[in-house]
């Protein structure tokens, strides 16, 4: 039986990504969580819950009346990767034996 992500880790993890790939710099001030729950159509504390755990997690920093800002970005996360990838394929793996996997891994990470 598949079971679907809850619609505020989908948002945490689309931010999350978003500020690993440096969309979002270190403070740099969210989008209000209205503006989110409109392109996501959500309830405004769905989004409230997501960037909650986003601070938990050390992405953002709350300030009060103010908002949600980026507190920190995580780089080196992508180039291990890159790197790792790299090393793989001198292994002789193909790209689409690797995607292939990813795919498999996917399907496991969503149950």
């Amino acid at each position: 039986m598949e079971t679907k992500k809850p619609l505020f880790i989908k948002i945490k993890d689309f931010y999350e990504r978003l500020i690993d790939m440096e969309a979002y710099h270190e403070g740099d001030m969210m989008p209000s969580v209205r503006e989110v729950g409109l392109s996501f159509d959500a309830n405004p504390n769905t989004v409230q819950r997501a960037f909650t755990l986003m601070v938990e997690d050390g992405y953002l920093e709350s300030i009060p009346k103010k908002g949600f800002y980026v507190k920190k970005v995580t780089v080196d996360r992508y180039k291990a990767l890159r790197e790792s990838l790299k090393e793989i394929i001198k292994q002789g793996y193909s790209k689409e034996e690797i995607k292939k996997e990813l795919e498999g891994l996917d399907d496991d990470c969503d149950k």
